[in-house]
């Protein structure tokens, strides 16, 4: 999985850092890339609170922080309020990409 190989490569440059720094920097990338998601959108995360679990605009970005920085379904679905995290994964699936056509 792409956060594995991510996780491999900060140890190995920086085996010093303790399992919970090389998280707090995971998820400051995650973080990063969703405020630049949501500014590219013209969105803002009260935006995600308010809109509906499955809009257009919220899948996009959730596909960009899956496929740029590998961003767990968990802390999509929580951060952009998409509920289920197995919900999020059915928004992203080539299925859905597929019937959406």
């Amino acid at each position: 999985s792409p956060g594995f190989a991510t996780t491999s490569i900060s140890i190995l440059y920086a085996p010093e850092l303790s399992a919970t720094e090389i998280a707090e920097i995971k998820c400051a990338r995650w973080q990063q890339a969703l405020d630049a998601a949501l500014k590219e959108a013209g969105k803002s995360l009260a935006d995600a609170e308010s809109a509906p679990k499955g809009v257009g605009w919220k899948v996009a970005i959730a596909r960009k922080l899956r496929t740029r920085v590998a961003a767990p379904y968990r802390w999509i679905a929580t951060t952009l309020t998409m509920g289920h995290p197995a919900a999020v994964r059915g928004y992203l699936s080539p299925r859905t990409l597929q019937s959406a056509d």
